[in-house]
């Protein structure tokens, strides 16, 4: 009971975080944490906004899909935070909102560009996942084969938004936020660049100072 408690006052810190720098408005997206003596996850249930989770409204599911009696519906979202659990034990909490300067460049088909050493050394590379074949938003058939590797902590969803994970909640909403910071910066970079009539600007290659000598 305690880690169930524990878990879910997390979960709300997170999404009250995630609301108050406006990753994400109204009752879109969703996040979940995996409980430490329990095959289950805490997911926010659909329809409820980020700002607003509270013990009460919070969901468990068992990672085979079996809900824990609810008055709310699950999150659109539940097969692919369940199957992002099931495919990889180092992700223990998953963070997916809609935020507009990350989900602009998604819905341009562009990949965010890692363009500070911050990204380079805390996500590498954010995928670009596509819409599902039938046009509609991505299910985990299009997202687990993604983060099947070990090294992608962080991808973009085309007209649909952003996923963060972690072993924990925190980690997962730092990943969360870097990607729309990142996303602003490359808008920024790439505006500049044009009234200035620049064409190519370089890139870091390493996230640290230790990494670039350890090449050397």
């Amino acid at each position: 009971m305690e880690d169930l408690l524990e878990k879910k006052d997390a979960l709300i810190a997170t999404a009250k975080r995630c609301f108050d720098l406006r990753l994400q408005t109204n009752a879109g997206g969703n996040l979940s944490v995996r409980l430490d003596r329990a095959e289950a996850i805490v997911i926010k249930p659909s329809g409820i906004g980020f700002n607003e989770c509270t013990r009460d409204n919070l969901q468990v599911v068992h990672l085979d899909g079996t809900i824990e009696p609810s008055p709310f519906k699950p999150s659109k979202d539940l097969d692919f935070h369940l199957d992002l659990y099931r495919i990889r034990d180092d992700i223990k909490a998953v963070v997916h909102c809609h935020s507009p300067w990350a989900t602009g460049y998604a819905s341009a088909g562009i990949e965010i560009p890692c363009l500070t050493v911050q990204t380079i050394e805390k996500i590498g590379r954010m995928p670009l996942i596509p819409l599902s074949p039938q046009g509609g938003p991505q299910t985990d058939k299009e997202i687990s084969p993604v983060f099947e590797d070990p090294k992608v902590v962080a991808a973009v969803l085309a007209n649909h938004g952003t996923i963060g994970v972690g072993s924990n909640l925190i980690k997962a909403q730092y990943l969360a936020e870097i990607i729309e910071e990142t996303a602003h910066i490359a808008f920024v970079r790439d505006t500049v660049m044009l009234a200035h009539g620049k064409t190519a600007a370089d890139l870091p290659q390493y996230g640290t100072a230790a990494d670039a000598r350890a090449i050397m």
